[in-house]
């Protein structure tokens, strides 16, 4: 059985060393004093929750108690790792709950101190583990996406070639060139009316 209590030990450990070595991260984190980040994963009652003291992440234990929390499922944060974050932000697979600003702080210095998830894991379930952990997270992340994009595809492809309910890319720029024009002859009517009045 993986004790989760010694693994987020660990990995704050990291974390802090990290920042101590890091006079950009040092800055940040003064500017985090007292702040507590809530990590929840979505559709369960886990939490993760860290305050800010000292230049030093610690556990926080109160759940309802934050500054900011961000929620998401577990694949949701393994994206979060890998790839850009706001591509995981834009697509809403992760929400933001709480002070913005203290956020984006928090996000600034997560970039700087980026741990290796699969060294941390590795001291755990061993590298083979900890490896195979991180392919079968990253091909579940890709095979996630390729299914998304796929559905994607076939639901516009449905609703604009088998059931007409939406217009092509084609028909749209047609419909609004026509619109454009009706609003210039609608312009120029005008115009002639208020002249013609005058």
């Amino acid at each position: 059985m993986i004790d989760k209590l010694k693994i987020s030990k660990s990995i704050l450990t990291k974390i802090n060393s990290q920042i101590a070595t890091r006079t950009s991260a040092k800055k940040i984190s003064e500017q985090l004093e007292g702040k507590i980040l809530s990590i929840h994963i979505k559709n369960t009652t886990r939490f993760f929750n860290v305050i800010m003291n000292s230049n030093e992440l610690n556990p926080h234990t109160i759940k309802e108690n934050y500054d900011v929390q961000i929620s998401g499922s577990l694949i949701s944060f393994s994206k979060l790792l890998r790839n850009n974050s706001s591509d995981v932000l834009r697509d809403g697979s992760i929400s933001i709950n709480g002070d913005v600003a203290v956020a984006q702080k928090f996000q600034k210095l997560f970039a700087m101190i980026k741990p290796d998830i699969e060294e941390e894991l590795s001291h755990f379930v061993g590298d083979i583990m900890a490896n195979n952990i991180v392919k079968v997270s990253k091909k579940t992340g890709d095979w996630m996406q390729n299914t998304k994009d796929i559905l994607q595809e076939n639901v516009k492809e449905y609703l604009q070639e088998e059931i007409k309910l939406m217009p092509s890319k084609y028909e749209f720029n047609v419909f609004s060139k026509e619109v454009s024009k009706i609003r210039d002859d609608i312009e120029r009517l005008e115009k002639k009316i208020n002249e013609f009045q005058r």
